[in-house]
């Protein structure tokens, strides 16, 4: 997939000052870089090979500290630059687990699952005819679907668990589910219902909610106040919008929190803490 437009232009400027020798220049740049995630570290390998012998003199440094970080130090500099992208951020978040696995291969096997959906829409489709066609691809060519016979497991949670079990949460299946669906160019949002995460779609006159824990059943606005009542759960109209991505990724880190609680793995349970908390606090800084 080609690096978005901007950024492309933002990746672009950060190769200017790649020989800056300030310690606070480069902590900047690598800040920025983190962000940007799979996209990031594909710019430094592109520079790696240029013909230009400085910058890849810088490239390669660069790269080489990155490798240093460990998991967790990345996934903190990814909330500390408050620019967050899902996709990203979500690849980052399952490296803390294991840090081993390859992030390209879960980008081709999202590739993949596009391009299934791409082979069977026809043109032209509404968004509610091709989120049906998503529904099929991931729900049944692919097996995702919700975990109710074990929903606290941590498994649940991390990219590459995922694709082993095809068995998740509402808010990991809706990550695959958006992954999938920006691929596609198909503008749909994240939505954090209060007992249960969906996935929005706002383009058509009345919104329509992707309902993923149950292997992508439509509902309307009417429904979801439904569901909060028979739960008992607090209805407010700011539930019923798009969630902000670091919304979706501190949550994450909440849940994996309170799973690990559970299990007694308190050193993993301290350690999402505190990523809920560093998300807060620049929550915090960023309303100011």
């Amino acid at each position: 997939m080609p690096i978005p437009t901007d950024t492309a232009a933002r990746l672009k400027a950060i190769a200017g000052l790649l020989d800056d020798p300030s310690p606070s220049v480069r902590n900047a740049l690598i800040d920025e870089l983190v962000s940007h995630g799979t996209a990031g570290r594909t710019f430094l390998n592109e520079l790696c090979k240029g013909s230009d012998l400085e910058l890849r003199k810088h490239a390669i440094a660069v790269l080489e500290t990155l490798d240093k970080d460990s998991p967790n130090s990345m996934f903190s500099r990814f909330i500390k630059s408050m620019n967050y992208e899902l996709e990203s951020g979500y690849f980052l978040l399952s490296r803390t687990e294991d840090p081993e696995i390859k992030i390209t291969d879960f980008m081709e096997r999202l590739d993949e699952m596009a391009l299934r959906c791409q082979t069977l829409f026809t043109s032209p489709l509404g968004p509610r005819d091709r989120c049906r066609i998503l529904n099929r691809v991931i729900f049944h060519e692919y097996g995702f679907t919700g975990n109710r016979s074990d929903f606290d497991n941590p498994d649940n949670t991390f990219i590459h668990t995922l694709f082993e079990t095809r068995k998740g949460l509402p808010i990991s299946l809706s990550m695959v589910y958006l992954m999938v669906a920006r691929r596609l160019e198909l503008e749909l949002e994240p939505v954090a219902i209060p007992g249960r995460f969906m996935v929005g779609c706002y383009l058509e006159a009345e919104p329509f909610f992707i309902d993923v824990f149950e292997n992508g059943v439509f509902r309307s606005l009417e429904d979801l106040l439904r569901f909060l009542d028979v739960n008992e759960l607090e209805a407010d109209l700011g539930h019923f919008g798009p969630c902000p991505l670091g919304t979706v990724l501190c949550r994450c880190c909440r849940n994996l929190a309170h799973q690990y609680r559970l299990l007694f793995e308190d050193d993993k349970a301290d350690l999402y803490q505190s990523f809920v908390t560093e998300f807060e606090a620049h929550f915090e800084k960023r309303s100011i």
